[in-house]
């Protein structure tokens, strides 16, 4: 796949054209004594990585003639999935059903209606792919609707298959194959599995290295130890179940980050970097920096990784001080010159002029 941002075209001739070759950007103010570089996936067309898949997914259906022109697709997703395959539903002419939990933030379920989805909403205290979890109830429906199909992204082999032939290759071009360690978040292991299997067999010396919430299971399951699932604020990634497309054998470590820390790399990801990230994001960022700072892995290492989507998804979860506030979330943000507000306060108040509520204080 190529698209417009690394291309001399001057025009592509539809919307599919768009997803991957993703920019690739040195974080270079966060990070002094180690290269750190970050895959910028919401640079595809409904700003996430998870377009790659959702297309790939359904163009292979098609192709096997396991879905047609007007049939229905069907997937359980965080969302962003889903906005993948609302894209990809489109394109070919399909229905798309789309089963979430509630969880999600408001920003993703506009823009699945938006997109022409058909939104079911289910209670996300019910375990996913158990009665009532919108796991189960993608099955269900499956099931009863004419003409529908099941895309399932947690064992579809097209998923980690398309990180495999095109982001993993991306990246490994991108960085001249000058690679020591990739950090990964885990949700249906998709592109942990697939980017992973590809630069190992490039470079078997590559450390693959997995992040998740500390509620999460994945590390649990790695280092087989007992395990129990804990609720976490971390939207799409660490579920309570293992993704069937998982392959542990090309993982070297996993380690877990706490919802805090991971929403104030966040802040700080926007304050130094000048970069608005989603929550997956900030936990495989901040999983980076603890990592570094928890083992000895030397200077100068070239560690890369993918920021999944935006912040702009999130704005009135992880960039809302009331939802901050409610979990129990503490951020460190750095104040700006509060001289600067005697300006306005003093001179503009007549004209009824005054500085935006800052809760902050």
């Amino acid at each position: 796949m190529e698209n417009a941002i690394l291309s001399n075209q001057t025009y592509f001739d539809d919307v599919t054209q768009l997803i991957g070759n993703t920019p690739l950007l040195k974080l270079n103010n966060m990070f002094k004594e180690q290269e750190v570089f970050a895959k910028l996936e919401y640079y595809n067309p409904t700003f996430s990585i998870k377009d790659r898949a959702a297309f790939y997914m359904v163009k292979k259906a098609i192709e096997k003639k396991q879905v047609q022109k007007g049939h229905t697709i069907i997937a359980a997703t965080s969302g962003n999935t889903g906005l993948g395959l609302c894209l990809a539903s489109n394109y070919f002419g399909l229905n798309y059903l789309c089963v979430t939990f509630d969880s999600v933030p408001n920003e993703k379920i506009s823009l699945l209606k938006a997109f022409g989805a058909t939104v079911v909403i289910c209670d996300s205290e019910a375990e996913s792919d158990e009665e009532g979890g919108y796991v189960w109830v993608a099955e269900k429906l499956n099931e009863k609707i004419e003409n529908s199909y099941l895309i399932d992204q947690f064992t579809d082999i097209n998923n980690p298959l398309v990180h495999y032939m095109d982001t993993g290759h991306e990246i490994w071009r991108q960085m001249n194959g000058e690679i020591d360690y990739y950090f990964s978040t885990i949700g249906t292991g998709g592109t942990i599995t697939g980017v992973g299997r590809y630069l190992k067999k490039m470079n078997p010396n590559i450390k693959v290295i997995g992040v998740e919430p500390e509620g999460g299971i994945y590390r649990k399951v790695f280092k087989n130890q007992k395990y129990n699932f804990d609720t976490h604020l971390i939207n799409s990634i660490s579920d309570c179940f293992i993704s069937p497309n998982t392959d542990f054998e090309v993982i070297d470590d996993i380690i877990g980050v706490s919802d805090n820390a991971s929403f104030n790399m966040c802040y700080r990801a926007l304050q130094n970097e000048s970069l608005c990230i989603g929550t997956s994001s900030g936990c495989v960022l901040r999983g980076i920096e603890e990592y570094i700072n928890k083992y000895d892995i030397g200077k100068n290492k070239r560690i890369v990784t993918i920021f999944p989507d935006m912040g702009l998804k999130y704005i009135n979860t992880l960039y809302d001080l009331d939802f901050l506030e409610s979990n129990n979330i503490n951020i460190d943000k750095s104040k700006k010159d509060d001289n600067l507000k005697k300006y306005i306060t003093q001179d503009f108040a007549k004209y009824k002029v005054k500085v935006a509520e800052e809760k902050w204080d």
